[in-house]
């Protein structure tokens, strides 16, 4: 099998080449060269299983090449790789004072149609009271579903719809999460970050032909508002590539289609500015403060009531029907790479599994190995 010709790097990502001793901004000459039949599926396993917080613990994924992921630097004097920390100074800060923050960074994109997630969320909903507590323009994109688990976020959701120049809606059961897997577009590294690609690319195609040409998100809002914040100086810090933004979305879904996905929390004022609004609290796993804190930008529902969101059965329902398109990924990757997980036992092992019976460890080691098959699938002609 050769490799497809439509292969384009992936900007967020750089691979350190100890061969050269250099760094560089992709490997797709190295996967044209047959790089991905030396890929470690062992180590692959290995990292999920601690997860991406440990991302300097990884073990390599291909002899003599190691991937550079967004939030890291690789340091080629000690052979290790080393978090970009972000360090907030202390200051006063005050709702005034932070309100003119936000004015300040939305002013950046001034005269560019803006577009903002409608998720139901807390983080996402403040981005829209903010928006529209400045006069500033925008329209709402949102994934939906019917489903009862999700009945407070639709609410919200509707809540917040008239607020949107244009208000768009992605139903899940029309796009579910896993679908799509063997139409993935190309990417140099397996991720397992690919359940959304069939929502997300639906709803970024909704903003695209609205003329949005930036959206927002509220992906690290959680580390700024659920995190403690210790009152001493430089106990804290933030990996702003890793926590506050979604690389794979950027790459492989937003920037092909020229839409900017912006993380409203990733910017380093934002951060600082809340991280000093919230100095010397604790643990806030219901995001109390910042629901009282931010009421008057914000629906009642969310300042004066507190819930989880989950989107498990979405997630494990999509795993159920992609079974077949999965076997047949899992066929193809044992013919290229040969290893057990791929094996024909495997395969009816996996067909026989009951997935809502998954706890998180075997979801996530499932779908390790699903994203290793998609890669391989992706990098083909077909």
């Amino acid at each position: 099998m050769s490799l497809r010709a439509d292969i384009l790097p992936q900007r967020t990502l750089s691979f350190y080449n100890h061969r050269t001793g250099s760094l560089q901004p992709d490997i797709v000459e190295e996967l044209r060269n047959g790089l991905w039949r030396d890929y470690i599926t062992d180590n692959r396993l290995y990292n999920d299983e601690i997860g991406e917080m440990r991302i300097t613990e990884w073990r390599p994924l291909f002899p003599q090449i190691t991937p550079v992921m967004p939030g890291f630097r690789y340091n080629t004097e000690t052979g290790e790789m080393e978090e970009k920390r972000f360090v907030p100074r202390q200051y006063e800060m005050t709702l005034s004072l932070f309100l003119s923050k936000v004015e300040r960074y939305f002013a950046q994109y001034e005269g560019r149609k803006i577009g903002v997630h409608l998720s139901g969320g807390l983080d996402s909903s403040l981005i829209i009271g903010l928006l529209h507590h400045f006069g500033i323009p925008f329209s709402l994109y949102g994934m939906v579903t019917d489903r009862y688990e999700f009945r407070t976020e639709r609410r919200i959701q509707d809540l917040l719809a008239s607020l949107g120049e244009q208000t768009r809606y992605v139903h899940i059961e029309e796009h579910p999460f896993y679908n799509l897997l063997d139409r993935y577009p190309f990417h140099q590294i397996p991720d397992s970050y690919i359940k959304s690609l069939d929502p997300a690319t639906a709803l970024v195609d909704k903003a695209k032909r609205d003329g949005v040409e930036v959206l927002f998100g509220g992906q690290g809002a959680d580390t700024l508002f659920v995190d403690a914040i210790p009152a001493e100086q430089g106990v804290i810090s933030f990996n702003i590539g890793n926590e506050f933004t979604v690389p794979w979305e950027e790459d492989l879904i937003y920037r092909p289609r020229e839409v900017e996905l912006v993380s409203f929390y990733a910017d380093p004022d934002i951060i600082e500015a809340i991280y000093n609004l919230r100095l010397g609290k604790g643990a806030d796993p219901w995001k109390l403060w910042a629901r009282h804190f931010f009421r008057d930008f914000t629906p009642s529902e969310l300042s004066e009531y507190h819930y989880v969101a989950d989107f498990n059965g979405l997630s494990l329902s999509g795993l159920e029907q992609a079974k077949p398109v999965v076997a047949d990924l899992f066929e193809e990757a044992y013919e290229l790479l040969h290893h057990p997980i791929f094996s024909p036992e495997s395969t009816r092992v996996m067909q026989e599994t009951n997935v809502f019976k998954f706890d998180y460890k075997l979801y996530s080691a499932y779908c390790a190995r699903i994203s290793i098959a998609v890669w391989l699938h992706a990098l083909m002609e077909h």
